[in-house]
């Protein structure tokens, strides 16, 4: 199957009192931005142990990895609450204390194969970011528009959230339909019974 889109990046804190995500506001799941684009680098364990003379043990176990993200604009309470520092009156500061929260992320990616559209989910249930650079230019004799980079790292869950398991890093389902898929995403997100 070809990906031929990438839409609905979601996102929601993680709640470690509950061991669910928070709650929603209005029942909707928040936004992030729109997707421009995604990428996942995983990082893996490669150690091996050997022992007369050839290799006996081999950990190749996750190990972290890092998710960059490009939308086309990140909204101040977005930024705010993602980078875990404060929003007043509309002015966000940022202090050298500020700590960003852990939260769910997932998007959509519309695939095609022998022209059938198929929506798969793909969804990482434990994100920090580290960091969002928005490049800013001056208009010239055209207009180019400039888009908001986010980083950051992808960590396994050390406890059971939201009815996931410890260990679990990374979910993926594909869907026949677009709104199966967001139906998915959404109930991933959204607080557990």
């Amino acid at each position: 199957m070809a990906n031929i889109g990438l839409r609905n990046a979601k996102y929601n804190e993680i709640d470690y009192t509950t061991k669910k995500y928070k709650s929603l506001t209005e029942d909707k799941v928040p936004v992030l931005g729109r997707l421009i684009d995604a990428s996942l680098s995983e990082e893996r364990n490669d150690v091996s142990l050997f022992a007369d003379d050839k290799e006996v043990e081999k950990d190749t176990s996750f190990n972290g990895g890092t998710v960059t993200l490009t939308i086309d604009d990140v909204d101040d309470e977005t930024y705010a609450n993602v980078k875990g520092c404060t929003i007043e009156e509309k002015e966000v500061t940022e202090n050298s204390e500020d700590v960003a929260p852990e939260i769910g992320y997932g998007h959509i990616v519309t695939k095609v194969y022998n022209g059938v559209k198929k929506y798969k989910v793909e969804f990482l249930p434990r994100i920090q970011i580290t960091k969002i650079t928005a490049d800013s230019k001056t208009k010239g004799e055209s207009i180019e528009y400039n888009t908001v980079s986010i980083e950051a790292n992808v960590l396994e869950l050390l406890e059971e959230i939201n009815g996931m398991k410890i260990g679990d890093w990374r979910k993926v389902q594909t869907f026949e339909t677009l709104t199966e898929a967001q139906e998915y995403l959404d109930g991933l997100l959204t607080p557990a019974a």
